[in-house]
């Protein structure tokens, strides 16, 4: 949604998050997640935007402004699933065959 939101000024935007996990998976040319993969075309296609890591919960004032917004929203927000990812579904799968 920062993206799009963004996408109309054309100077060099920077989209910060703490979510290692998230920026590495929108970075993987490779990542079969649909969400990231979006992302990447979002990306590809505005080329001034770049995605950027900050470390969590170090005092980061806009940082600490999203964590709070983002507890009220799983407090207050309505709820909606995501599909397990790909990886997750393997590692069952593999668990499952190892057990048996």
């Amino acid at each position: 949604m920062e993206i799009e939101a963004a996408s109309s000024l054309h100077r060099p935007i920077k989209i910060w998050t703490d979510t290692l996990s998230s920026l590495m998976a929108i970075l993987n040319p490779n990542s079969h997640h649909s969400m990231a993969r979006e992302i990447q075309t979002l990306l590809l296609s505005h080329k001034h935007m770049h995605p950027r890591w900050l470390k969590a919960h170090v005092g980061y004032l806009g940082n600490e402004c999203a964590d709070q917004l983002a507890k009220e929203a799983i407090t207050k927000g309505d709820p909606f699933l995501l599909p397990k990812p790909l990886s997750y579904v393997k590692s069952g799968i593999k668990s499952a065959a190892l057990s048996i």
